[in-house]
């Protein structure tokens, strides 16, 4: 062998080594990009309603050792199944607080912004992988939802690896097919019986759609079906049995009947705007990556490559999520979450074929706005409970200065002594220049912070019903002058309780026993 034929060997073998090292770079690079929009999750306190339902409903878990019936205020909770307590529970119990709380759905997305990358790796474009994890981690819906103690993003996850793993039993090993039905116990463990509808309509339409598949359907459906039913049955079958009057009307009637018909009717949309409502949420929820989705939206064409039907799969997925939650009577923004990975993937694989080579010159501007949202995120979060009062920028505190009020009471409150809640969710119209009332909500929170359930009341006679001292946590304006004459006429002693801290939207009162001077 001569030394030219030596070189010759080994420049092949140097250049894939440099390949090698610089996409592992590059994986470095996206990888640490996608961790930073959620850095900061724990820095701020609970919001109501939802995380402070959540983190109410945890706290008495653990305090009764709890582990199949969730409890709010003393009572059975059945709004959302346990796979939101069972992965928080222990995550508070280790590491306590917000951080412990919001943990699971951090983790979550972080997890699902990976198994796009997988996805996408092995079923898209070559580059497809890089891009994906940016756009994700630089959508606002995704990032806002993920750094909160909320159910979706746990569902995300499952009905994303239902979906994925259903897709890789298709077009790859059948043995995904026992994956996906595992992922899809679990969505359902997650969010209700809202996932099985997802499921069954995206893959029949996938059937009738992509013909060449149809054969690869069969089989795996009877074990499948067992093992899903294993999973979901681990808490579905025990809450049954424990309470099967309530449940059944609680959380199969009320929170997903009743919820998709239109019952819940805070969370309606009126007229033909409930028909367009979640086109603003994804334009902005995906923003600026929203801009790029008619480019990349899969057109009618007879591409039969691998890839071409994973595009269209994605489109089906999204458009079928889209479609469900705009027939239905509940609105909200995050029920929009699910169809992020779907579009992000697509948005992704039209700019990697686009751009045929990936390399980091082509990421510094995803990577750029990727550090904008971080930004975005962290900082908003923090206005929005802390306040802002500089200058001509004002924003008020709410949630801080009602959790300083919690904190004053758990330390001053002797046992034997009362709390209460009163009158924080009355709807009151505001002097604003529009003729939209502002809804103002009970708080939940209240009993993650104070470690105990608390009554919540618009009754005075009740409030003066309670024996001992009583700790009154109310708005601002609640206390006048028919609340102090029926104190008075009761001979119980009613004042308001100074705080090292300015009271301003909140107001914290304190009721003497009867007779007490």
């Amino acid at each position: 062998m001569t030394a030219s034929s030596t070189v010759a060997d080994a420049a092949p073998a140097s250049d894939e080594r440099t390949t090698v090292a610089s996409s592992r770079r590059l994986a470095f690079v996206v990888t640490a990009l996608v961790v930073l929009p959620f850095l900061g999750w724990w820095t701020y306190g609970f919001f109501d309603l939802d995380e402070g339902f959540y983190a109410a409903i945890v706290r008495e878990m653990i305090r009764r050792h709890e582990w199949i019936t969730p409890y709010y205020n003393g009572q059975p909770w059945y709004e959302k199944p346990i796979l939101i307590y069972w992965a928080a529970k222990p995550a508070m119990m280790l590491f306590g607080g917000e951080f412990g709380a919001r943990l699971p759905s951090v983790l979550a997305t972080w997890a699902t912004i990976g198994l796009a990358a997988w996805f996408a790796r092995r079923r898209l474009a070559a580059g497809t992988a890089l891009i994906a994890p940016l756009v994700l981690a630089s959508s606002l819906l995704v990032v806002g939802v993920g750094r909160m103690m909320l159910t979706d993003p746990l569902l995300v996850l499952c009905l994303s690896a239902t979906l994925i793993w259903f897709w890789e039993s298709l077009v790859g090993n059948p043995r995904w097919r026992l994956a996906a039905a595992a992922a899809l116990g679990l969505a359902v463990l997650a969010k209700g019986p809202v996932s099985i509808a997802f499921f069954v309509l995206i893959g029949a339409y996938t059937w009738w759609r992509e013909r060449e598949l149809r054969p690869r359907f069969r089989g795996g459906w009877v074990v499948g079906t067992i093992v899903f039913t294993v999973i979901a049955g681990s808490w579905y079958y025990p809450v049954y049995l424990a309470d099967p009057g309530n449940f059944v009307h609680g959380f199969i009637v009320e929170q997903n009947i009743n919820r998709f018909l239109g019952g819940d009717t805070a969370h309606t949309v009126p007229g033909l705007t409930n028909l367009v409502a979640y086109f603003p949420v994804v334009l902005l929820g995906m923003v600026p990556w929203s801009l790029f989705l008619w480019r990349a939206w899969p057109r009618r064409s007879r591409d039969a490559s691998s890839a071409a039907a994973a595009r269209r799969f994605l489109a089906t997925w999204a458009t079928t999520v889209f479609v469900f939650f705009t027939v239905s009577g509940s609105k909200l923004p995050h029920y929009m979450l699910p169809t992020m990975l779907p579009l992000a993937l697509l948005v992704a694989d039209d700019m990697a074929r686009r751009w045929g080579t990936v390399d980091l010159r082509r990421l510094v501007r995803p990577g750029i706005w990727v550090l904008a949202v971080a930004l975005i995120a962290e900082g908003g979060f923090t206005v929005y409970y802390y306040g802002v009062d500089a200058g001509p920028v004002h924003v008020p505190g709410f949630h801080a200065e009602l959790h300083r009020v919690a904190a004053f009471v758990k330390a001053h409150a002797v046992t034997g002594d009362a709390v209460i809640e009163y009158q924080t969710g009355r709807q009151q119209a505001k002097p604003l220049a529009t003729p939209l009332k502002v809804i103002e909500t009970s708080h939940p929170s209240l009993r993650y912070y104070l470690d105990r359930a608390i009554p919540l009341t618009d009754d005075m006679q009740q409030v003066l019903a309670q024996d001992g001292t009583v700790w009154l946590i109310t708005r601002g304006n609640r206390i006048g002058d028919a609340e102090r004459a029926a104190a008075a006429a009761a001979r119980r002693p009613f004042a308001r309780v100074p705080t090292p801290f300015a009271q301003v939207h909140y107001a914290l009162w304190r009721l003497a026993p009867a007779g007490a001077e």
